[in-house]
């Protein structure tokens, strides 16, 4: 009987030790960020307020954006944003999925960083799109991690039916030109 216990002790440990636990998002660590520019030269840093993302024991990833918490320091254009350029009323939510090769996380030592290219798909605006993302992830310690983009992702507004969007938000603000690419960047911190 003895015996027995120990095995059934020893297998749920092995199912609950950090090798085997999901990832989850800090969100007090974290950022979401992009660069909006208008009549061809002034640039704008933007953010997200809410976002989430896991990564499973099998890898898989999950990034979800509430594009209702866009946060560009101007309430009106937050709310001309939301309501004309993501219309969150019939798309609330942004989402990033990829499939992560989990033992190269795990190889990753406390204290070091890694270089990995994510292949993953974006879901937005009810446009989805296959994007590879350059990130490199420091191992903070053996249950917290950071990700960060090398370089920012570079979003297309014809890729995700955003133009029309974009026109309007210009046409609201009279100016003579918002650009039709934005690039993302992001602060990632990850514990088990």
């Amino acid at each position: 009987m003895r015996f027995l216990l120990t095995i059934i002790t020893v297998v749920s440990l092995l199912f609950v030790s950090p090798a085997f636990s999901a990832w989850h998002l800090d969100d007090s660590k974290s950022s979401l960020t992009f660069v909006s520019i208008k009549k061809g030269s002034i640039a704008e840093n933007h953010r997200f307020k809410t976002f989430s993302a896991e990564l499973n024991k099998k890898g898989f990833l999950s990034v979800d954006i509430d594009l209702g918490s866009v946060d560009t320091r101007i309430p009106i254009r937050d709310s001309r944003m939301s309501e004309f350029l993501f219309e969150t009323t019939k798309f609330s939510q942004a989402n990033f999925t990829a499939q992560i090769n989990i033992n190269e996380l795990d190889n990753i030592a406390v204290g070091t960083s890694k270089r990995l290219s994510v292949s993953g798909n974006i879901d937005l605006h009810g446009q989805k799109q296959a994007i590879v993302i350059d990130v490199l992830v420091a191992k903070l310690a053996n249950n917290s991690m950071l990700v960060t983009t090398v370089q920012p992702v570079i979003i297309k507004a014809k890729d995700f039916a955003l133009v029309a969007g974009i026109n309007k938000l210009q046409a609201l603000a009279k100016l003579p030109s918002i650009a039709y690419t934005v690039p993302v960047s992001f602060v990632l911190t990850f514990q088990k």
